[in-house]
């Protein structure tokens, strides 16, 4: 009877031996970046997590009083996942088998998204794509961009370069794309997609773009101004 006592007081000190978990310089850099990228306040932890019998490291990333965070609650998926990338990206390569972000936002809600080290690898590995599709846009390459396309899924050419030519007439032409996270989703039409969500410099503005691309092909799917 007594071991069953004092079983949940050594889970807690177990659990919180985990937090406190020596930070490395890659852990300092990854802070500062999201820091660089969003202000705000950050708090860490990190630990062993058991799940369906198998144990892996994690890395978790709280963040408050952000005011791009706050300003975009409608983002707060493809904010968590952008700062499991930005964390990703600094660390050495398979440091942590799963990162999660908290986001707690100036409504007083919150939300936690947990991202897997394959799901994020493939996101990295999708970068060249996205590099590229910024790159044309850029330049206005609308021969460029509509070779990226999935064939099925291609536009005219008239659609792409009167969408091109008629934003640079309301908005001033592109001159930066910053890319702001990403979501997985199932699409009814297009099927399985990373949707990369960015924002673009346009003179005085910054308008949102989303470019899907189907998560088997790598292929181009469908690019958005909302």
């Amino acid at each position: 009877m007594k071991s069953i006592k004092f079983l949940p007081l050594l889970l807690l000190l177990s659990m919180f031996s985990c937090g406190k978990l020596a930070t490395t310089s890659e852990d300092k850099k990854s802070v500062d970046e999201i820091l660089k990228f969003y202000g705000g306040y950050v708090e860490t932890m990190k630990g062993v997590q058991t799940l369906n019998g198998e144990s892996g490291d994690f890395f978790e990333v709280e963040i408050k009083d952000s005011k791009l965070i706050n300003s975009q609650p409608q983002r707060a998926v493809s904010n968590a996942a952008n700062i499991a990338f930005i964390i990703f990206q600094n660390q050495k390569p398979g440091e942590y088998d799963v990162i999660k972000t908290k986001l707690l936002l100036s409504d007083g809600a919150s939300f936690t998204k947990s991202f897997t080290q394959k799901e994020l690898q493939e996101v990295k590995d999708l970068y060249p794509e996205i590099n590229k599709i910024n790159s044309l846009l850029i330049n206005k390459d609308d021969n460029g961009i509509l070779e990226m396309f999935e064939p099925k899924f291609k536009p005219k050419k008239e659609l792409v370069k009167e969408t091109i030519s008629r934003m640079d007439s309301q908005l001033g032409p592109i001159t930066e794309i910053q890319f702001q996270g990403f979501e997985f989703l199932d699409n009814p039409n297009l099927g399985q997609i990373i949707l990369i969500r960015e924002v673009s410099k346009r003179d005085k503005v910054f308008p949102f773009i989303n470019v899907a691309f189907d998560r088997k092909t790598k292929k181009m799917l469908n690019i958005e101004f909302p």
